[in-house]
């Protein structure tokens, strides 16, 4: 199994003086999941989102309860991949993330 580089993979930021909003943890998890192609573990999703296991944990339960990831279980672990749905929600919000960032008048963020 090799592992995927995260060099280019930027997580969404907030503006400054603002937390990370649901939106923005749901894209930054699925872009990890995404990035795995189907071996993401939890732990590694963690590492990879910013995030505490136990957070992500219920993050990853309402992305799967909404059919925007699967899990499925591989060599006694649980990995877990995005679904057409789960890539759907992605690129609309970069979409959404570009318009956004244009009517505040900043530069748009670069899509993975």
């Amino acid at each position: 199994m090799t592992v995927p580089a995260f060099a280019s993979f930027e997580r969404p930021r907030p503006p400054p003086g603002r937390r990370r909003e649901q939106s923005d943890l749901y894209a930054t998890i699925l872009e990890v999941v995404k990035r795995y192609e189907g071996d993401g573990r939890i732990t590694r999703i963690s590492y990879g989102a910013g995030m505490p296991v136990d957070r992500l944990r219920t993050a990853v339960d309402r992305l799967q309860a909404l059919g925007l990831v699967r899990a499925r279980p591989q060599d006694g672990f649980v990995t877990y991949d995005v679904t057409a749905r789960g890539q759907e929600f992605l690129d609309t919000y970069w979409k959404m993330r570009g318009y956004i960032e244009l009517l505040e008048g900043r530069a748009p963020s670069q899509s993975l």
